[in-house]
């Protein structure tokens, strides 16, 4: 068969009570039929599929029985890609996931470490599930605006019709439910959410971000130093020029009081020691400062190796995904000659699953199960590392400031020793010593100076920065703007297919409904989570079931025929049979099902609960036995 990515399959469903296990069946592409009674666990299973897939079930969806179970295994295939998620049963809903990389037969053998654990939520430091489970299937990482980021939860909510949510509303039924979200989840599944609007999103969250530092940190600035016109660079200028002035004025004065006691024949003995302590103090600083620098090399070596690094990590994820499609599409090669001699490979006899030159058992399953593994390993080790640069990167910072003030320290004592060298120093005079007093206040000025112009220096660079970064964020609207823009065809095409789709089925329905006869218009939105039909908006409770379920197979139907979408091929329906629903009614419905998903080349799986199962149902799609009240569907025994 076909697959359009996204594509989610699930294989097979294992709930485990301690080492019990109380339900164990198999699934298939295409149709799945769960049969049974009423109250005899139908939908206990498909909201074990909803929870095992990520879903977030409350207190009121789980049966007693469902909890007395500990776990959920669900063996599914991701884009293709085998992979065992198992999550603990919890009222709660919130626990974490496991993912192996692998069939399930693998996954009950794997050691604890060949599993990877996923939170529920996100956070700085770790990823949810969602996110692994979106990276495997192709799927952007979509933040909302005003809400968190769109889940798996989120999604599955588009894609099962349970029980107990409103037949009238489009989305299962959710507490917390802003429309700008659901609008988000219904543009993404019809393939109009660009990937490169989140990119440009996501990049002016960061601007946004360093925008709010820069500005923060000229705020601290302007607070301490009382304004940016003080700091004006023509100012500190004049200034340094006005020190640098005095200080040779005081220098000359300086030299003429020492001459006048070299030739007063004075008894007092000149001394080299502070111009031997000054000389000691420069050699320590020059030695601090070598070494400063040395770290502040080996900090910014370490940076750029392990960026380096991340690329190579980066660089393999996409070599994993481009090696499992050429295997796809090339899944053998022979070779006549031999590549290291060039003689003619003798035919021998040759067994199934080996390799053709040298004859070597190769097992076709064990490169594909541990894809989604590796892909996850890695992906865990690119965020890692992306969070040590976070702290090389704070590292480095300190290491910058220090260097800068064991130059400034090194640039000054220098300055001064310079001084002392050009002649010997005097202890005698008053005035000589008054002079130097004067000297010394000088230097610190000018130090002073020195670090203004710094600030000065930094404060326009941050000017800077604000601007560019404000230009930046403004260019990123525009081009969001632009890109939001033309999705509108996009939208449309899809929600003109989808509407297309769900006519054909309505009109193919038992007649029930006047308005179902022959419809010539459909409007949904996911938005106001609302659907009418040529703009009537009141029907009967079974024939909302019936729109309900039509305009979930449309939209399924729709994404078989376009690649373009991002519905994950994926339908589970609980609602058949409910609200009065007549019997041939749902058979009819059924049939629409089954054939819709006949007619489709495409790689998909629609998940079906009934207590009435039409009887031309082929048995090939139906899952497990027929439940009854007293042998539900979960064994305890």
């Amino acid at each position: 068969m076909i697959r359009f990515d996204p594509c989610l399959i699930v294989r097979r469903l294992v709930v485990k009570r301690g080492v019990h296990i109380a339900y164990d069946e198999r699934f298939h592409v295409g149709v799945n039929v769960v049969r049974g009674d009423n109250s005899s666990g139908k939908s206990t299973i498909l909201n074990f599929i909803f929870f095992g897939l990520g879903g977030d079930l409350s207190k009121l969806d789980w049966s007693g029985h469902a909890l007395l179970c500990d776990h959920v295994w669900l063996e599914v295939e991701l884009n293709g890609n085998p992979a065992v998620l198992r999550r603990k049963i919890d009222a709660a809903s919130q626990s974490d996931m496991e993912i192996f990389g692998g069939r399930y037969e693998a996954a009950v053998e794997a050691p604890i470490e060949s599993w990877l654990r996923y939170s529920y939520s996100r956070s700085q430091t770790k990823e949810s599930f969602s996110q692994a489970l979106f990276r495997l299937l192709g799927m952007p990482d979509v933040a909302v605006e005003g809400t968190s980021s769109i889940t798996m939860h989120q999604i599955l909510r588009l894609l099962y019709a349970d029980q107990l949510s409103p037949t009238d509303s489009l989305f299962r039924f959710e507490g917390y439910d802003p429309e700008n979200l659901r609008e988000a989840i219904g543009n993404l599944l019809c393939g109009a959410f660009d990937t490169a609007i989140y990119e440009s999103q996501q990049l002016r969250r960061v601007k946004e971000r360093e925008l709010q530092e820069v500005s923060a940190e000229l705020r601290s600035i302007f607070r301490v130093v009382g304004g940016e016109e003080s700091l004006g660079l023509e100012w500190i200028s004049q200034k340094r020029a006005s020190l640098l002035a005095e200080r040779e004025r005081v220098l000359e004065s300086i030299t003429q009081k020492e001459e006048l006691f070299y030739s007063s024949a004075a008894s007092d003995r000149l001394t080299l020691t502070q111009q031997k302590e000054l000389y000691n103090a420069v050699q320590k600083l020059q030695q601090d400062l070598a070494a400063a620098q040395e770290a502040l090399s080996g900090i910014e070596f370490e940076m750029s190796d392990s960026q380096s690094f991340i690329e190579s990590l980066r660089r393999k994820v996409d070599a994993l995904r481009d090696a499992r499609l050429a295997a796809d599409i090339v899944p053998d090669v022979h070779f006549t000659t031999c590549p290291a001699c060039y003689a003619d490979v003798l035919e021998a006899e040759e067994h199934a699953f080996s390799c053709h030159l040298c004859k070597t058992p190769i097992d076709p399953d064990r490169a594909r199960d541990r894809v989604t593994g590796i892909i996850n390993e890695l992906s865990i080790q690119i965020k890692q590392s992306e969070r040590l640069q976070g702290i090389r990167g704070e590292r480095l910072k300190t290491q910058v400031s220090k260097v800068e003030s064991l130059k400034t320290a090194w640039t000054a004592k220098s300055r001064e020793l310079a001084a002392i060298t050009a002649r010997p120093t005097s202890k005698v005079r008053e005035d000589i010593r008054e002079l130097h007093r004067q000297l010394g206040y000088i230097d610190k000025s000018i130090e002073d100076v020195e670090a203004q112009v710094k600030l000065a220096n930094k404060i326009g660079d941050l000017s800077a920065r604000r601007e560019s970064l404000d230009l930046s964020i403004k260019d990123l609207d525009s081009k969001i703007q632009s890109l939001k823009r033309s999705q509108t065809d996009r939208l449309r095409i899809a929600r003109a297919a989808i509407e297309r789709e769900t006519i054909g089925i309505l009109k193919g329905d038992l007649k029930r409904q006047d308005s179902f006869v022959d419809p010539k218009r459909v409007d949904f939105s996911f938005g106001k989570n609302s659907i009418t039909v040529d703009d009537h908006t009141y029907f009967s409770a079974s024939s909302r079931v019936v729109l309900k379920t039509a305009f979930l197979v449309g939209f399924l139907a729709a994404a078989l025929k376009d690649p373009e979408f991002r519905h994950p091929r994926f339908l589970m329906i609980d609602i058949t049979e409910d609200k009065g629903m007549e019997q041939a009614r749902s058979h009819n419905f059924q049939r629409q099902v089954i054939e819709t998903s006949a007619a489709s080349a495409v790689e998909h799986q629609v998940i079906l609960a009934t207590a009435m199962p039409w009887s031309e149902i082929p048995e090939q799609l139906f899952v497990g036995r027929f439940s009854t009240l007293e042998k539900g569907t979960l064994n305890f025994l």
